[in-house]
């Protein structure tokens, strides 16, 4: 494949003087090759066009079809135009390739405070169900900072944390308080700056579709009705909603916000610019944001990038969310659930083949611009799912084989609190268990982590590389190529449930060398004849890195 592009205001015919530059297939799946070619044009509006060579003919692709290459002259062609002049923002560099850690705050770490302000749960207690608290609070949080260092996380991001009377708090009363069974904003601050202080970034979850039915807001438009001023920032309809309202889902205790009305709208804005500045936090997660009126989200970015412009953005969109994040006009990422369900459904579950699992990677590599695949979170579960463990039915080598593959792709892996223990936890919500601390110490899965993440951090290619299908292997030897500016890495991960043993052909960029040194282990694995020899147990990879 070759791409012609011009200067669409040059002079004369624009495919007349077109650069003509080869593009390289990077991704495939079962019924499409995408190839990519990255080259930099003096002017942004373009115009261009493809053209399609094997065994002898070539094919030409604009606006008007496919053709035979000669077909038509060069003032005929009809090309794409590209005419998008304004560059996209960066992306935070923090949030580039980092290791992020999300909290489920009741349920992480309690710090004992006197007296408490109301009763919860023991921490050994199995009523998981969200109206039990336990009393997890940001004071826990806090002491678990140096734990958080030394797993490598970049990132923290927790669940809401504002006044509720439910142990998840997505039924917000107050967007402006810290729920007190939690802490104070004071005590938010000093969690924000202990954890600056050890490079790591906070994200908060802010739940701006709906609200809680002690919202006063609502409260007011409830018993009011046309003659409240917030009547309109909800959709009360008591012919349609078996309540009154519509709701998020169907649970009435959640009411449906309304950010097309204007003054609802300025009132979140107005949340998110008050705990950025206040508390020193440095982005949010968005909950449910493909139900929200979309230009409240360009307005709410706006606001927060004019208090913090280092600060990430992340729509909670469980499927296809390029029209939410390509443009980079709402959000800079989003929860990457198509990557994670190929991912239960191959290494947890075994309902899909390594070749299928394959064709849904590319798939998802293809989806999105390396600029937003390198901050896409990447989960194995969360606060919503399934713990990966329990869908694996406890098969802890699946769990490696899927957290090696986390931690070497591209994107933020983020790591569910408790998954690092082994903590098992079915759906919502006995996916909310309170975390094992008792577990930790030389807890070999943790020590499993450890290595990973900081492997990943030493090296380049990993947290920022593009990411090119190697080789698949019968036995379930998987390898992969990640390639950044200044790195190149090989990847080979044993995906199957039993040892795997098997000779990986050698890129043409890795010949030459007698050996080389696996990364993970720091063995030597010599150079027979352009191959490598992989011999992994379930769960275990190898990574060879070369400087470019």
């Amino acid at each position: 494949a070759e791409l012609w592009a011009a200067d669409m205001y040059g002079e004369g015919p624009s495919m007349a003087r077109a650069q003509k530059l080869p593009m390289e297939r990077m991704w495939r799946d079962e019924s499409h090759d995408w190839y990519e070619c990255v080259f930099a044009p003096s002017d942004p509006r373009i115009h261009y066009l493809f053209q399609l060579s094997k065994e002898g003919i070539s094919l030409m692709v604009d606006q008007d079809g496919i053709y035979p290459k000669g077909t038509k002259a060069p003032e005929d062609m009809v090309p794409f135009p590209f005419a998008y002049a304004y560059p996209e923002q960066a992306k935070p560099a923090w949030a580039r390739g980092c290791v992020g850690y999300q909290i489920f705050p009741d349920r992480f770490r309690r710090a004992e405070q006197e007296p408490e302000s109301q009763p919860v749960e023991p921490w050994d207690s199995t009523r998981y169900a969200n109206e039990f608290r336990f009393g997890g609070n940001l004071n826990g949080i806090r002491q678990a900072v140096p734990y958080l260092k030394e797993l490598g996380v970049g990132v923290v991001y927790m669940t809401p944390i504002f006044a509720s009377n439910t142990s998840h708090r997505y039924n917000t009363f107050d967007y402006f308080t810290v729920d007190p069974l939690l802490g104070t904003l004071k005590e938010l601050q000093a969690l924000s700056d202990e954890l600056h202080a050890a490079g790591i970034r906070i994200v908060l979850d802010g739940v701006f579709n709906h609200c809680g039915t002690e919202f006063p807001p609502f409260m007011d438009a409830q018993e009011k009705g046309l003659d409240s001023e917030y009547f309109d920032w909800f959709f009360f309809d008591k012919e349609k909603c078996p309540c009154g309202y519509l709701t998020f889902g169907h649970t009435p205790e959640m009411p449906k916000l309304n950010l097309k009305n204007e003054s609802a709208a300025a009132y979140f804005v107005q949340v998110g610019t008050y705990w950025i500045t206040k508390a020193h936090v440095d982005g949010w997660r968005l909950d449910v944001s493909p139900e929200v009126w979309p230009d409240f989200w360009r307005q709410f970015r706006r606001a927060v990038l004019l208090e913090n412009p280092d600060a990430l953005l992340v729509a909670e969109c469980w499927d296809d969310s390029r029209q939410w994040v390509t443009q980079g006009d709402m959000f800079d990422s989003t929860m990457h659930y198509v990557l994670s369900r190929a991912v239960w459904l191959y290494f947890a579950e075994r309902k899909i083949s390594l070749k299928q699992f394959d064709f849904r990677v590319n798939r998802a590599m293809a989806m999105y611009p390396q600029a937003v695949q390198e901050v896409l979170w990447n989960f194995l579960g969360s606060h919503d799912t399934p713990r990966f463990i329990t869908r694996a039915e406890g098969n802890e080598s699946r769990l490696r084989a899927a957290v090696f593959f986390q931690m070497t792709h591209p994107g933020v892996p983020i790591i569910y609190y408790g998954d690092e223990l082994g903590l098992m936890g079915g759906p919502d919500p006995d996916c909310r268990r309170p975390m094992p601390w008792d577990k930790a110490e030389g807890n070999p899965l943790l020590d499993f982590y450890k290595r990973l993440t900081t492997l990943r951090d030493s090296s380049e290619a990993l947290r920022l590389g593009t990411f090119k299908t190697w080789r698949l292997k019968e036995n379930g030897l998987y390898a992969y190529l990640r390639k950044s500016e200044t790195q190149e890495a090989l990847v080979v991960l044993n995906t199957s449930d039993t040892a795997a043993d098997g000779m990986i052909e050698l890129p043409k960029a890795f010949q030459g060398r007698e050996a080389w040194t696996d990364g993970v282990s720091n063995k030597p694995l010599p150079v027979t004849g352009g191959s490598v020899r992989a011999a992994l147990l379930p769960g275990e990879g190898l990574v060879l890195i070369r400087e470019i």
